[in-house]
C-alpha cells in the first residue's frame, strides 16, 4: 500500500516536535538517498552477521565480556539496519541499503557506529560518557571525523548499546505496540543525512518486566520486550542465550523453596545414625533429635519431618506438617538448623552443578528438582518467599522473634549470609540479588531494627499490593474500604520517616491477576498515576505477574503504556495515546478510542466482579454487595464509589457498539482490520463474563424473593451464554498455569454457583 508522507508527518509531529529530534528533511520524499554505513566490532567472530546469531557460542555467565559485547551489539547493528531498510524501503541488493562494515576500521562517506567503537570516539573529548549512563543508558550523538559525519550510538553497556538503537529507531517513528510483524508500526521515510543530535538517555526504573516462572514465552515476544527496553524474565525458560543476548535478568525462585529443599514428606539425605538403609550417604550435620521416632509411616525412607519433627511450624500446640508446595505452614523459622538446611538446599541450587549438590545433598537426593530444570544456575536474582498465605509457627522462641515480618527479615539476611559464605569459598562465582516479600502475610512493615549487617544493597522489598482497587489511584484517600489500608503498609516500608526497612522498593502489579483469567482490563488511567507515584516513592523496580505472550488485543495498550512508563514515567500519556490510536487503527482511530474508554469503564472494577462477588456468590451470603464500591444498581456513595453491577453492563455493551462501528469502516487495510477483529474477539469474552455475572446475580435475588419465574428467565440466559462459553477456549490462555481456564466459562469461577442453581431451578443437565 502506498503511503502518505502527509498523514506520517501529522501522525508523528506532535512526537517529534516534543522530542526535539528530527528535522524535517527526514521526513520527506523529495531529498536524495545517501549511503551510510552502520559500523560495528564483531570481536572473534568473522562478520556482523555471524556474531548477532550466535549466541549459543558466548559463554554468558563467565567473566570475559568480549564475545558478549559482540553478539549483542552486532545484533543491534543487524536490527538497525533492517529498520532503516523497512523505513526508506530500500532492499537488501541495494548499494546504498546501509551496509554493515565488520571491524574497527571507519569506511569512507557518512556512518553510524555502533557499540564499543562509537564508546571509543566519544571518549576523547567526553571521557567517562559510558559508565555514567548505567547498565542500560545510551548516548546518541553526531561529530564529524576527517570529513566525514558519523553518528555514535553509545551504551553504559552492551545492553545500552541495543536500547540506544531502538530508542534511535523509535525517534525515527518505529513504533512497537505488540509482538509480531502485525504488532510493530514503521513510516516510511527518506533517509537523506545523519541527524544533528547529542543526548543521552536511561531508564527511570532499574528493572522492567514480567514475573513469570514457567516456559512460556515466544521469540515475537521476547522481541517486543527486548524493543521496549524490559528487561525482566524467568530462568525457567529454554532459550538462555538468547535472553542474555537481548540483555534479560534472569531470575528465579517463588513461594515453594520450604516444600522443595526441606519439604516435611522429602527424603532425608543424610546418614542418620539411627537409621538402616542410608548409609552411602554424607554424614548427618545435625545432632539427633529428641523427638526422633524412626520411620513412622513404615515406606522405608527417613523423611524429614521424621528426622526432625521439631522443625516444622507448631500450630495450637501441635507440629504441623502441611506444606504443599507453595501453601500451608511455614517451617519454625527460629530453629537454625532446619534454617541451615533450607538456605543450603537454596544457595546449593543457585551455584547449580555437581558443586551445588556437594553444598546441598539434598539436591542429590530430590525427585523432582525444578531448581535444574529452570537453571537456576544461570539466575542472577532469586524470589525468596515464604509460603503464599502461610500460616507462621506460634512457638515461643518464633514469637519472641516478631511478627511474621520480622521473622521474614531475618530469614532474608541468613540467606544474603549463607551467599556470602558459598561466594567467599569460591562456589557462588556471580553475584544473585534476592527479592523478598512484602505481601499478604508479611505486608505489614517490621516492628523493629533489622539485623546488623542487613545488605540493602542486594536484598530487596517486593510489595505486592494483591488485594488493591483499581477504580481509584493507589494513593486516593476516597478509597477507604480497599486502598487507604494498603497504602498505610506501603508508607511503612518507603514512606514513614521512622521505619526500619531503609531499602529498595520492588513493585509487583497484577495487570492480570489469576483471578482475571486474561480479560482484556485497560488501565490506562491507572497506569498514568500510579507508575509515577512508584517512582516518586523512590520505587527503582517494577514488573507484573500473569503476562499473556500472544492473542493480546486490547492488552496491548497496557503492555505498551506500562513500558514507556518504566523506561520514562514523565511520559506523555495523552500524547502516547493518541499516537496509539492512530497509528494502529487509522481511519478507525477515534471510534477505537471511545470503544477502549468505555471498555477501561466497564472493567475498571472487575476486581470487585471476580473476588468480592464472586466470593459471596459462593458462599450465598445474605449480602452481596456488601462494599459501596460494588453494588447491583447505580449506587454514589460520598467515598468508595466504583461502576455499579449494571453500570458495567452498560459499559461494556457501549464498547461492543463502539468496536462494531469501527470494523464497519470502509476502505481499512486488512492489518487494521485484523487487528480490530483480534480486539473484537477478546472483548466478546469479557462481555460474556459481566453479562453472565450479571445474569446468575438476578436469578439468586429473584428466587430469594420468591419471583421463580423471573428466577428461571435469569437463569436460562445465564445457560445460553455458558454454552456460547464453553465454546471459547482461546481468550483465556496464553498466561501462567493457574491464571488460564480451559474455557471461558471456567474462567468465571463460577461454575459451582451456576451448577447449585441449575439444581434450584430445575434446570437439570445445565452443568458441566
Amino acid at each position: 500500500m502506498k503511503r502518505n508522507p502527509e498523514k506520517m508527518i501529522f501522525c508523528f509531529l506532535p512526537l517529534l516536535l516534543a522530542a526535539g529530534f528530527l528535522c524535517l528533511p527526514l521526513l520527506t520524499d523529495a531529498a536524495p538517498a545517501a549511503k551510510i554505513s552502520i559500523v560495528v566490532d564483531p570481536g572473534r567472530f568473522a562478520t556482523a552477521e555471524k556474531a548477532a546469531f550466535a549466541e549459543a557460542e558466548v559463554d554468558w555467565w563467565d567473566d570475559a565480556t568480549t564475545d558478549d559485547s559482540a553478539c549483542t551489539e552486532s545484533y543491534a547493528a543487524v536490527e538497525l539496519r533492517n529498520y532503516l531498510r523497512k523505513l526508506t524501503g530500500r532492499k537488501a541488493g541495494d548499494g546504498d541499503a546501509f551496509p554493515i562494515v565488520s571491524g574497527r576500521s571507519l569506511p569512507q562517506g557518512d556512518a553510524i557506529v555502533v557499540g564499543r567503537l562509537a564508546n571509543e570516539l566519544l571518549a576523547a573529548p567526553s571521557a567517562g560518557d559510558a559508565p555514567a549512563l548505567g547498565r542500560d543508558g545510551f548516548r546518541i550523538r553526531k561529530i564529524s571525523r576527517d570529513g566525514r559525519n558519523l553518528l555514535l550510538i553509545a551504551g553504559g553497556s552492551r545492553i545500552g548499546t541495543l536500547y540506544g538503537v531502538y530508542g534511535f529507531l523509535q525517534k525515527l517513528g518505529v513504533r512497537w505496540f505488540a509482538p509480531g510483524d502485525s504488532g510493530e508500526y514503521v513510516p516510511r521515510i527518506s533517509f537523506a543525512r545523519l541527524p544533528d543530535v547529542n543526548e543521552s538517555d536511561s531508564p527511570s526504573f532499574l528493572t522492567r518486566g514480567f514475573w513469570a516462572w514457567e516456559n512460556r514465552g515466544n521469540d515475537a515476544f521476547f522481541d517486543w520486550m527486548a524493543r521496549n527496553r524490559l528487561n525482566l524474565w524467568n530462568t525457567a525458560e529454554s532459550n538462555h542465550p538468547r535472553l542474555k543476548k537481548l540483555g534479560m535478568i534472569l531470575t528465579c525462585g517463588g513461594h515453594s523453596h520450604i516444600d522443595w529443599f526441606i519439604g516435611p514428606q522429602k527424603e532425608y539425605p543424610y546418614d542418620h545414625p539411627q537409621f538402616s538403609g542410608d548409609e552411602r550417604r554424607v554424614p548427618d550435620p545435625y545432632p539427633v533429635s529428641p523427638y526422633f521416632k524412626g520411620d513412622v509411616n513404615g515406606n522405608g525412607k527417613l523423611e524429614y519431618c521424621e528426622a526432625h519433627p521439631e522443625w516444622y511450624g507448631m500450630i495450637k500446640g501441635v507440629r504441623d506438617f502441611d506444606i504443599r508446595d507453595a501453601f500451608g505452614v511455614n517451617y519454625c523459622t527460629s530453629n537454625d538448623d532446619a534454617t541451615r538446611e533450607l538456605l543450603r538446599g537454596v544457595v546449593g541450587a543457585l551455584i547449580g552443578g555437581e558443586e551445588g549438590k556437594r553444598y546441598a545433598p539434598q539436591l542429590a537426593v530430590a525427585e523432582k528438582k525444578p531448581w535444574e530444570a529452570d537453571h537456576w544456575s544461570h539466575a542472577e536474582s532469586v524470589n525468596f518467599w515464604v509460603l503464599d498465605y502461610g500460616k507462621w509457627c506460634e512457638c515461643d522462641r518464633c514469637k519472641a522473634l516478631g511478627i511474621p515480618t520480622d521473622r521474614n527479615l531475618r530469614l532474608v539476611h541468613q540467606l544474603r549470609t549463607e551467599m556470602e559464605r558459598a561466594t567467599k569459598a569460591g562456589l557462588l562465582k556471580r553475584n544473585v540479588q534476592i527479592a523478598f516479600l512484602a505481601y499478604a502475610d508479611v505486608v505489614d512493615p517490621p516492628t523493629r531494627p533489622l539485623p546488623d549487617g542487613f545488605d540493602y544493597e542486594n536484598c530487596i522489598a517486593t510489595f505486592f499490593p494483591i488485594d488493591r482497587c483499581y477504580v481509584h489511584r493507589f494513593d486516593d484517600p476516597a478509597c477507604t474500604e480497599i486502598n487507604v489500608p494498603y497504602f498505610n503498609r506501603y508508607r511503612g516500608w518507603a514512606l514513614d520517616p521512622g521505619r526500619f526497612y531503609r531499602g529498595q522498593i520492588f513493585i509487583g502489579e497484577y495487570y492480570n491477576i489469576s483471578g482475571f483469567k486474561g480479560l482484556p482490563i485497560v488501565f490506562t488511567k491507572s497506569m498514568s498515576t500510579d507508575i509515577p507515584y512508584y517512582y516518586g516513592t523512590s520505587a527503582r523496580h517494577f514488573h507484573y505477574m500473569h503476562v499473556t505472550t500472544g492473542n493480546w488485543g486490547t492488552r496491548a495498550l497496557t503492555n505498551y503504556q506500562m513500558a514507556r512508563m518504566l523506561w520514562s514515567p514523565a511520559v506523555d500519556v495523552p500524547a502516547l495515546t493518541d499516537e496509539y490510536f492512530s497509528c494502529r487503527y487509522g481511519a478507525a482511530a477515534r471510534a477505537m478510542r471511545e470503544c477502549y474508554d468505555a471498555l477501561e469503564r466497564s472493567l475498571v472494577n472487575v476486581k470487585c466482579l471476580k473476588y468480592n462477588l464472586r466470593e459471596a456468590l459462593k458462599k450465598d451470603d445474605a449480602e452481596l454487595f456488601p462494599l459501596n464500591h460494588m453494588k447491583y444498581d447505580r449506587f454514589t456513595p460520598p467515598t468508595d464509589d466504583g461502576p455499579d453491577l449494571l453500570e458495567m453492563v452498560g459499559s461494556i455493551d457501549e464498547a461492543m457498539r463502539r468496536v462494531d462501528r469501527a470494523a464497519a469502516i470502509t476502505g481499512l487495510p486488512p492489518a487494521v482490520k485484523a487487528r480490530i477483529g483480534e480486539d473484537r474477539s477478546n472483548m466478546t469474552y469479557a462481555w460474556n463474563t459481566i453479562h453472565f455475572y450479571e445474569r446468575i446475580v438476578r436469578a439468586v435475588l429473584s428466587r430469594r424473593l420468591g419471583r421463580i419465574d423471573e428466577a428461571k428467565k435469569a437463569f436460562s440466559e445465564a445457560v445460553r451464554l455458558a454454552d456460547v462459553m464453553k465454546r471459547d477456549t482461546v481468550s483465556c490462555r496464553n498466561s501462567s498455569t493457574h491464571a488460564n481456564a480451559d474455557d471461558t466459562f471456567q474462567a468465571t469461577m463460577i461454575t459451582d454457583v451456576y451448577d447449585r442453581l441449575a439444581a434450584e431451578l430445575g434446570f437439570a443437565g445445565s452443568g458441566k
